[in-house]
């Protein structure tokens, strides 16, 4: 149940209870019979605990709204934390890629193209991205690999990963 609906029956039951001692007073002054006063008090005694229940229901959903939007803000700073955090590994391996592939001497055509044989991409994929011939990325990639001294593109690709999986 919403704590607007919950207030809102709060209310009603406060303005019964309202009635009800009115009643109760009116009955007490003109001497009506005593199980009728019991009962009447009776009433008043089950609303009242009905309201306080309620109040403590409302409390609970105010809390347990409060804790959720607690978790929730420290959820978003352990994202934005970790997003950081994986920016930064990425610049690192980024760095240590481009070293990598220096060392090897690979020429500027050919660093671009290891990079997206790296990313999974296909020869024709990377031959449109590059504006070239499929048959020049193929040349490029024996390139890279003969530099390199690998056999091909899933060593190129396990020669980077490697360390990640240890």
């Amino acid at each position: 149940m919403k704590s607007s609906k919950n207030w809102f029956l709060i209310a009603f039951l406060t303005v019964i209870i309202a009635f009800d001692i009115s009643d109760l007073y009116t009955d007490i002054s003109l001497e009506a019979e005593t199980d009728h006063l019991y009962i009447e008090a009776l009433m008043i005694l089950v609303t009242t605990l009905v309201i306080i229940y309620l109040i403590m229901q409302v409390i609970s959903q105010r809390n347990a709204m409060i804790g959720l939007e607690k978790e929730l803000e420290e959820s978003k700073q352990l994202f934005q934390e970790q997003k950081f955090q994986m920016q930064e590994a990425r610049k690192k391996y980024s760095e240590v890629i481009r070293k990598q592939f220096i060392e090897w001497q690979l020429t500027g055509s050919e660093i671009e193209t290891a990079y997206l044989l790296l990313k999974g991409l296909s020869f024709n994929e990377i031959a449109e991205i590059r504006g070239i011939k499929e048959k020049s990325v193929r040349q490029q990639a024996s390139q890279i690999y003969q530099k390199a001294n690998l056999p091909g593109r899933h060593a190129l690709a396990a020669w980077f990963f490697e360390d990640f999986m240890s």
